[in-house]
């Protein structure tokens, strides 16, 4: 086997984050290796100034800093990856070789697919924030249906609602005899407030959509029924909703209006009589949680969250919600350990670190809780920069 020496020879205890996956690196062989495996969320990153300046500055390499300022004037893709790969002997002929066909299949693709499945991916990591970002970079390259209806679901999830629903309106201009568009763009109506427009969306779809669409529209019903403050009409169209098809979706709204109105037996009686197998269920066992918390019952909300943190370890928003469920039970111990894993997952998540500097806080850590506050505001002055 053949030794690797450190290019850099000097400690290193300022880590560089990646702006793609969060992961913190404190060598010039680590980015190499980060890069290599998690390329597509690295493309920003190696042509970034603030990479460049780490690697002068901090690591003290300025020989290389200047051969990735000259990289960074490639054209190509996959030449400005491959050069950047190989700036040391880190990685062999051969492992390059293999990633090649890799990145020129990538760059061949059409620009707005690239950053729609950038995009995409950040959507996946719950970065809905992010992700707008780079669907409007792809919307300066193309405007399609897909690619509107997902920067609505992530204008959806910011409750930036309007904006979701402008984007609808376009699409549907492209595809006018769309019902599934019409479908999301009623539902966006309702969160936006716009009840009269919502209602007239829903009956045109209802005598165009064809049969399948029944429990959906229903549905839409009860979601109207429920922003109208009519909870009993809305649990009808819930009702009837479930028996066409019983969609996770349409019995987690049926047991969230039984939570509005406080009864939370029967909110968790709903998800036990139409959810099966609802104890390995993970979206379900996140419902139960929710409603455990709701009904001020935070042992068994946590109960709840550690079934479901067994079933899937890496989903980086249980551990943030057990933390926060420890610190309402005022066990800040076992709430710095959950969200220890959290950060684990992605140092850079923002309902991470918020709900870590609300932890400092209640360890009376004033000035670690002011900083993580700090930065949050930071990155937010920025993303709201991007989303404009």
């Amino acid at each position: 086997m053949e030794l690797l020496l450190c290019v850099s020879q000097q400690p290193n205890e300022t880590p560089y984050r990646f702006t793609g996956t969060g992961i913190q690196v404190y060598s010039f062989e680590e980015v190499l290796y980060h890069v290599y495996h998690h390329w597509k969320q690295s493309v920003d990153d190696i042509s970034a100034p603030n990479l460049v300046s780490w690697v002068q500055d901090t690591l003290g390499l300025s020989f290389i800093a200047t051969k990735m300022k000259d990289i960074a004037q490639v054209e190509s893709f996959s030449e400005r990856m491959l050069s950047f790969l190989a700036l040391v002997e880190y990685f062999n002929e051969a492992e390059l070789l293999e990633l090649k066909p890799q990145l020129e299949r990538w760059e061949k693709r059409l620009e707005w697919e690239t950053y729609k499945e950038r995009a995409d991916d950040l959507m996946r990591r719950g970065e809905p924030s992010k992700a707008i970002a780079l669907y409007r970079r792809a919307l300066q390259f193309d405007e399609n249906v897909p690619l509107l209806n997902n920067l609505s679901v992530a204008y959806m999830q910011i409750e930036a609602y309007e904006t979701a629903c402008m984007y609808l309106e376009q699409a549907q201009k492209l595809e006018p005899g769309n019902w599934e568009l019409t479908l999301h763009y009623s539902e966006a109506l309702i969160a936006a407030g716009r009840l009269e427009d919502a209602a007239k969306a829903i009956d045109h779809i209802s005598a165009t959509s064809p049969d399948s669409a029944d429990g959906d529209i229903l549905y839409l019903r009860g979601e109207l029924s429920l922003k109208m403050g009519q909870s009993t009409e809305s649990i009808a169209f819930f009702e009837r909703a479930i028996a066409l098809s019983q969609e996770e979706q349409y019995v987690f709204r049926l047991a969230d209006v039984y939570a509005t109105r406080r009864q939370f037996e029967k909110a968790l009686d709903i998800l036990a009589q139409f959810i099966p197998e609802k104890e390995s269920n993970l979206t379900c066992l996140m419902k139960e949680a929710e409603l455990h918390n709701l009904a001020d019952n935070l042992p068994s909300a946590i109960s709840a969250i550690q079934k479901a943190t067994e079933i899937k370890p890496g989903h980086l928003e249980l551990w943030v919600r057990l933390a926060r469920y420890h610190r309402l039970n005022y066990n800040i111990p076992k709430a710095e350990e959950a969200i220890a894993k959290a950060l684990a997952i992605d140092a850079s998540n923002e309902r991470a670190v918020l709900e870590n500097a609300r932890i400092q806080k209640n360890m009376g850590r004033t000035k670690a809780y002011q900083q993580l506050l700090k930065g949050i505001l930071a990155e937010f002055k920025t993303r709201y920069r991007e989303v404009r």
